[in-house]
C-alpha cells in the first residue's frame, strides 16, 4: 500500500509537531532549573531519628516549601549527630536566629525539615553556614512515649510480684501489724489527751502570768526612770553604796563580837563542866562515906570557939 503525498506531509507535520512539543517539555523544567539558583546550608540533628527523611525531601518556613535536602550522611567526628545538607532558595532571607526541625507528613512516615524562627532586625546567615537544630515536638513525645511504656512495663512487673499468694500474705501481716500500732496510738492519745491538755492549760496560764509579771516590770520601770532623775539616781546609788560599805563593817564587828562571845562561852562551859564534876565526886564521896558530913561540922564548931 502506498502513501500518498497529502499523506506525507500531514505525518511530518505530525513528527515535527511532537518534536517541538518534547522539546518545549523538556525545555522548560531544564530552564526553570537553571534559573532557580539555591544557598546551601547544613544542620546536624542530634537526640532524634531521622528515620522517613530521604535526600530531595522538602524544606518548609512556616508551611510553605522554600528548598530540598540535598545530603543525609552520618557525621564521622561525632556519630551520635546527624549531617543534614540543604538547598535553600537564594531570595530567601536565611536569618542566624532560625532553628531547623524534623516534621511528619501525616501517618505516612516521611519526614521533611521545617524552618522556624528569625525576626526580621536578626542579621542574614551566610550561605555554607550551620543552622542551629532543635528536637521535633513529635520526636519529644515519642521520646516520653517510650520513657512512660517503659515505666508502666516495670509497673506492671511489680504489680505481679505484688500479686504472688506470698507477697499478698506479707502485705496482709503488714497491714494487720499496721492496724494495730494505729490503735495502741489511738488508745495512747486517747488516755493522755486529758493530761496534754492540763498541760497545755497549765502552759498558758504561766505565760500568762509572764506576760503580766513582763508589763508589771515594764510600766514599774517606766514609772521608776520617768520619775526619778538621774542626779537623785547617782545620789541614791552613792548612799547605797556607804551603807552597805557601813553594813560589811557592821557584819566584821558582830562576827569579832560572835566569835569572842563564843570564846568566853567556851571557857564559861569548860568551867561548868569542871564544877559539874567536882560535885559529882563530892557527891560520890559523900555517898561512901557520910560521916564525914558529920565530922567536918564538929571540927568547924570547935574551931569557931
Amino acid at each position: 500500500m502506498s502513501i500518498s503525498r497529502s499523506q506525507r506531509a500531514r505525518l511530518g507535520v505530525f513528527v515535527i509537531t511532537g518534536i517541538v512539543l518534547l522539546a518545549v517539555f523538556t525545555a522548560i523544567p531544564l530552564g526553570l532549573k537553571l534559573t532557580d539558583r539555591y544557598n546551601t546550608y547544613i544542620a546536624f540533628f542530634e537526640g532524634e531519628s531521622l528515620s522517613g527523611l530521604e535526600q530531595g525531601a522538602v524544606v518548609k518556613f512556616n508551611g510553605v516549601p522554600i528548598g530540598k535536602v540535598e545530603k543525609i550522611s552520618y557525621s564521622p567526628s561525632d556519630l551520635s549527630r546527624v549531617h543534614v545538607e540543604f538547598k535553600i532558595q537564594e531570595d530567601f532571607p536565611m536569618k542566624v536566629d532560625m532553628v531547623a526541625t524534623s516534621g511528619s507528613m501525616g501517618i505516612t512516615g516521611l519526614k521533611y525539615v521545617e524552618i522556624t524562627g528569625g525576626s526580621n532586625e536578626s542579621e542574614l546567615l551566610k550561605p555554607g553556614s550551620e543552622i542551629p537544630t532543635r528536637i521535633s515536638t513529635i520526636s519529644s513525645i515519642t521520646g516520653k512515649a517510650e520513657s512512660i511504656v517503659a515505666k508502666i512495663e516495670l509497673l506492671l512487673n511489680h504489680l505481679n510480684q505484688i500479686s504472688n499468694p506470698d507477697s499478698l500474705r506479707s502485705i496482709k501481716t503488714i497491714l494487720d501489724n499496721v492496724a494495730d500500732i494505729t490503735y495502741n496510738v489511738k488508745g495512747f492519745v486517747k488516755e493522755s489527751a486529758p493530761q496534754i491538755n492540763g498541760i497545755a492549760s497549765s502552759s498558758q496560764n504561766i505565760l500568762t502570768k509572764i506576760d503580766n509579771i513582763a508589763s508589771d516590770v515594764k510600766l514599774l520601770t517606766g514609772s521608776f526612770s520617768s520619775t526619778i532623775s538621774a542626779k537623785r539616781i547617782n545620789s541614791t546609788l552613792n548612799e547605797i553604796d556607804s551603807t552597805v560599805v557601813s553594813l560589811k563593817n557592821l557584819s566584821i564587828d558582830l562576827s569579832l563580837m560572835i566569835r569572842q562571845s563564843r570564846e568566853d562561852f567556851i571557857v564559861g562551859m569548860e568551867n561548868i563542866r569542871e564544877a559539874t564534876e567536882n560535885a559529882n565526886q563530892l557527891t560520890k564521896i559523900l555517898a561512901e562515906n557520910p560521916s564525914l558530913l558529920l565530922r567536918g561540922e564538929s571540927q568547924k564548931r570547935r574551931e569557931i570557939r
